[in-house]
C-alpha cells in the first residue's frame, strides 16, 4: 500500500465531515427562514425551473438578493401604474429607482445563469434548464403524421 501524505491524510478527515452537513434537499434548496412570501415564491420558482443541483450553497446569499429585487420591481411597477400623472416628479422618481434595481436584478440573474441567454444548449455547457419542466410539446411524442403539427406560442 502506498504512504499517503500529511496534506491527503488531513483531507480525508474533511471529506469524513463534510458529508453529514449537507442538507438532504440540496438539490432543490427550500426558501432561507425568514424570507418573505414573495421572495419566497419566486425562489421556488426558479429553483424548481432549473436543473437539480444548479443551486450550490454558495449562490443562495445571491439568489436570495435577486428574489428581493424581484420583489421590490413588482412593488415599483404597481406604485408606478397607481400614480395619474406622468410628467410629475414622483413619476420619474419611481422610475429611475425601478429602472436601477430591474438592472440590479437582471445582473443577478446573469451572475446565476438564469436568464435563457446564459444557459443556452448551444454552449459547451449542459442546458441549465429543467427539460422535464418545458412548457412545449416534445416533438418525438407526435406520433399521428396526417395531423398538422401544433401551433408554437409565438404563432397563435
Amino acid at each position: 500500500m502506498p504512504r499517503k501524505s500529511a496534506n491527503q491524510r488531513e483531507m480525508e478527515g474533511v471529506v469524513a465531515d463534510a458529508g453529514p452537513h449537507i442538507p438532504p434537499h440540496h438539490e432543490r434548496p427550500d426558501p432561507p427562514a425568514g424570507m418573505s412570501a414573495a421572495a419566497a415564491a419566486i425562489w421556488t420558482d426558479v429553483v424548481n425551473s432549473m436543473r437539480r443541483g444548479w443551486f450550490s450553497k454558495e449562490t443562495h446569499e445571491q439568489l436570495s438578493r435577486y428574489c428581493f429585487a424581484m420583489v421590490e420591481c413588482h412593488r415599483l411597477e404597481t406604485a408606478l401604474a397607481a400614480i395619474a400623472d406622468v410628467g410629475s416628479a414622483e413619476y420619474d422618481r419611481i422610475t429611475k429607482h425601478l429602472g436601477l434595481t430591474a438592472a440590479r436584478a437582471l445582473s443577478y440573474a446573469r451572475a446565476l445563469r438564469i436568464t435563457p441567454v446564459s444557459n443556452r444548449e448551444n454552449k459547451n455547457i449542459l442546458d441549465a434548464r429543467d427539460s422535464a419542466r418545458s412548457i412545449y410539446r416534445k416533438p418525438w411524442l407526435d406520433v399521428d403524421d396526417d395531423e398538422p403539427a401544433p401551433k408554437k406560442p409565438w404563432e397563435i
